[in-house]
């Protein structure tokens, strides 16, 4: 028998439970756009992305001395400004993805309160007033998803712009030991009695050491650069994580009606639908599953390893974001189309270019399309949250793993990618 004066514990999470993660987005999005994160060296991210990918070679006129005895002492400038390098479309178009999941999801906030401010209106009393909140509610939640993004799109134009706020510096550095050295080298050979297409170890030294001083200061700039970008990424975390748990919010008011009930009593029930995470029959803890096995087990791209093992009682279309005119199988599948190029890349947790734990290259995902496959009804498949990739690759939504879907399965439609 129970002590009457022991209180038991229960589950506090309601259906609002998460609207402070709307002030988080805010205040994250609001460091990213001060330069809170920008180390004081540099004073501020620069104005253009163009010399990301300016082909830059400051270096080029010793070729023309006929030295080429010295091109492999200065090779240390030339591989930092290398280093510095990037595609400015690509970061562009990515700052731009991000920016537009802002303005269409904040676009979608803007309709929703105007739907609900017009057909609710004569809704009077305790229910109409409920309603009301728990519109409030998907409003606020769609309003930290617009900010959240627009703060990833800033943070990601903002580091490319420092990046090359950087190169430009290290450019004019390098530019400033060319003239250094045009007037210096002849004075060193001179000395030697040498020309220029000679060295002696005195001349290679002098050279040497000019090149360590302008590398010092090279450095102290990448340095600067580099706590930067390191200031900026737990930043970037932290909105990947405000989305995830907006994303969940949302998930939690769709399926609860104002009163806090459960929605949609007495619906069939999908199989492959989301479910609370302790309903799910494996987990990463106490039961791994079939899918836990190898070396890289498929088990590790669940969010906890969390998943069902399901045979399809009848076809069942499951679609796939990909490239057009690629190979439109693969083993991971959603039960809803996606909207966008973005929608794969945050929901499901798909980088652009993935890399091993020592950062070696394993290969690409190009997604510009979708593909719809029809599944055949007696084939196992595997149901769960997706798993987070880290940064802005939050996941969160729901994947289908099928280890084989090429035997049987058929391709029934492919569709462009916004």
């Amino acid at each position: 028998m129970s002590s009457p004066l022991v209180v038991q514990a229960h589950d506090s999470t309601q259906w609002n439970t998460g609207l402070g993660l709307v002030e988080d987005a805010y205040q994250i999005n609001s460091g990213i756009q001060n330069h809170s994160w920008v180390d004081g060296t540099l004073g501020g991210v620069g104005t253009s992305l163009d010399i990301l990918s300016l082909a830059i070679d400051p270096l080029g006129s010793l070729v023309s001395w006929g030295v080429s005895w010295l091109m492999e002492h200065v090779r240390p400038l030339k591989e930092a400004l290398d280093w510095l390098a990037g595609n400015a479309d690509e970061v562009a178009a990515h700052a731009a993805t991000w920016k537009n999941v802002a303005a269409f999801t904040d676009a979608a906030r803007q309709d929703f309160v105007a739907r609900v401010r017009q057909e609710v209106a004569g809704w009077f009393g305790s229910s109409g007033d409920a309603y009301r909140d728990h519109a409030a509610a998907h409003a606020s939640a769609l309003e930290g998803i617009a900010v959240a993004a627009q703060g990833i799109s800033y943070a990601v134009e903002g580091a490319g712009l420092l990046v090359g706020l950087v190169r430009g510096i290290v450019r004019d550095l390098i530019a400033q030991f060319v003239g250094t050295l045009a007037a210096r080298l002849p004075q060193w050979l001179a000395e030697e009695g040498l020309t220029l297409g000679i060295a002696t170890p005195v001349v290679i030294g002098q050279v040497s050491t000019l090149v360590a001083t302008w590398v010092n200061k090279i450095q102290h700039f990448v340095r600067a650069l580099l706590n930067s970008l390191r200031r900026l990424h737990p930043m970037i975390d932290k909105l990947g994580e405000t989305l995830t748990g907006l994303k969940n919010l949302l998930a939690r008011l769709s399926r609860s009606a104002p009163d806090g009930a459960p929605a949609g009593r007495g619906a069939p029930h999908d199989p492959l639908a989301p479910k609370a995470p302790e309903d799910y029959t494996y987990n990463m803890v106490e039961n791994p599953g079939p899918l836990a096995e190898g070396a890289t087990p498929p088990a590790a791209n669940f969010a906890g390893g969390r998943y069902d093992e399901v045979e399809l009682a009848d076809d069942r279309v499951l679609y796939r974001g990909g490239e057009s005119g690629g190979n439109p199988f693969g083993r991971w599948f959603t039960t809803e189309p996606p909207q966008s190029v973005a929608s794969v890349r945050i929901d499901s947790a798909v980088k652009p270019v993935w890399l091993d734990a020592d950062g070696g290259w394993i290969g690409t995902s190009n997604v510009d399309a979708v593909y719809a496959i029809n599944i055949p009804a007696g084939t196992k498949v595997y149901p769960g949250p997706v798993g987070s990739m880290g940064g802005v690759y939050v996941g969160g939504g729901q994947q289908i793993y099928i280890p084989e879907p090429w035997k049987g399965g058929t391709v029934v439609g492919e569709t462009p990618l916004p």
